[in-house]
């Protein structure tokens, strides 16, 4: 696809086309090979962007306090350009857009409350709602596994995290499909829908305060109004958070978790004989094509040497996770997709203080769901060719848009 590149400039068309965005990884292969570490126009908007390509310099960049989080250390232009969540909003106070020590502060009181006992208490109802999602499937016809079962799923368990009411799925979904979107014809609902999502948090964090229920967010704000530790925005942007960490990336995991397994039968095979297991699944889906394409925006708060190359101070810089994954400088055989992998470890959430909360859940909710698939169905098949699914248009999150499946008893 790229052999002709040889030494010219990699244009913006070809990285940010569908077929770049239905498979990335030739593309990132130059960069390493090439560039590891390259700026490049972002589409539809007068910034570039620096894309950070090798292992190596991907887990040292999430680690690296010269690399901020925090939107105040951008430029005015990256700000205006609209591709900052919640920029100038109580968003700015999300955990994920925060630096030391906000963010110590911040994290060290959710994570109380994020515990590995909490998340296992969730996993008789994840159980529940799964079953529920696929009694109501048809067998031997096609039917869209992201709409009808990873989408729900991910906005159900939210809801339960949130206390949400189940009423609110349709609202949170919708706000949910558009954060990550780099889909030109999509780019301007944003500010809305994120205005929608803000206002949303700040009524149910009212709520909540007023009506406690056995929920993270109660816990939550319990716990912050006894220590005095949290600022009535810094809960909205932290209930905020939970919603765009995770709802997204939970239906591209699944998507592409089940795509890999359909593209690797032999790999599906020694799965239901036993040879491996689902958590070994899951594990090998986040490192070879996991729903993290990059890091969230980064800027350099100085002049940054990164393999040789000089990212000048307040610059956006992306580490891009997904080639990472691929990168045989760090990997034996990356384009291979091998559950029973010796070395499961990867950065498909992150690394270092940013590390993400909710990976035990996001686990838990995959593998439970493919557990559940195998138990009932004999074979999954695609309903349509392979080379025609759809991929979300994003430069943070990577996964099928859709993923029709024909299921059989």
């Amino acid at each position: 696809m790229l052999d002709d590149i040889g030494a010219r400039e990699l244009a913006v068309p070809e990285m940010f086309t569908p077929e770049f965005f239905r498979n990335p990884y030739p593309y990132y292969a130059w960069l390493r090979d090439n560039r590891p570490v390259h700026p490049v126009p972002v589409p539809f908007v007068n910034i570039r962007v620096w894309l950070v390509s090798r292992y190596a310099d991907v887990r040292a960049g999430f680690a690296d306090p010269r690399l901020s989080s925090d939107y105040r250390s951008a430029r005015p232009e990256f700000r205006a350009a609209g591709l900052a969540f919640g920029a100038g909003t109580v968003g700015e106070r999300t955990m994920v857009n925060l630096d030391p020590p906000d963010h110590t502060r911040i994290r060290s009181l959710a994570a109380g409350t994020f515990t590995a006992a909490r998340i296992a208490q969730w996993e008789a109802a994840i159980r529940a709602t799964v079953a529920e999602l696929l009694d109501a499937l048809p067998v031997d016809e096609p039917v869209d596994m992201l709409a009808r079962v990873a989408a729900p799923l991910s906005v159900r368990v939210i809801c339960a995290i949130l206390g949400a009411h189940r009423r609110d799925e349709a609202d949170l979904r919708r706000w949910g499909d558009l954060v990550f979107t780099a889909d030109p014809t999509e780019l301007a609902q944003v500010p809305a829908a994120t205005a929608s999502l803000l206002g949303y948090a700040e009524e149910l964090v009212a709520r909540k305060r007023e009506h406690p229920g056995d929920d993270l967010l109660s816990a939550l704000i319990t716990a912050s109004d006894d220590t005095g530790v949290l600022s009535s925005d810094e809960l909205i942007g932290t209930s905020v958070g939970l919603v765009v960490a995770g709802y997204e990336t939970t239906i591209r995991l699944i998507g592409a978790m089940l795509l890999a397994l359909l593209d690797h039968p032999a790999q599906l095979a020694a799965l239901r004989d036993g040879r491996h297991t689902t958590a070994d699944a899951v594990e090998e889906a986040l490192r070879y094509d996991g729903p993290q394409a990059s890091s969230l925006w980064r800027f350099a708060t100085e002049d940054l040497e990164i393999s040789g190359t000089t990212i000048p101070t307040s610059e956006p810089v992306l580490l891009l996770v997904g080639s990472a994954h691929r990168d045989e400088r760090h990997y034996p055989n990356p384009d291979v997709f091998d559950i029973g992998r010796a070395d499961k470890r990867h950065l498909a959430f992150g690394h270092g203080i940013h590390h993400c909360l909710g990976a035990a859940l996001a686990r838990l909710v995959s593998r439970v769901l493919l557990e559940s698939l195998l138990a009932r169905y004999s074979q999954l098949s695609l309903a349509a060719p392979r080379d025609e699914i759809r991929y979300k248009p994003s430069l943070v999150v990577r996964g099928p848009d859709e993923l029709p499946l024909v299921l059989h008893r």
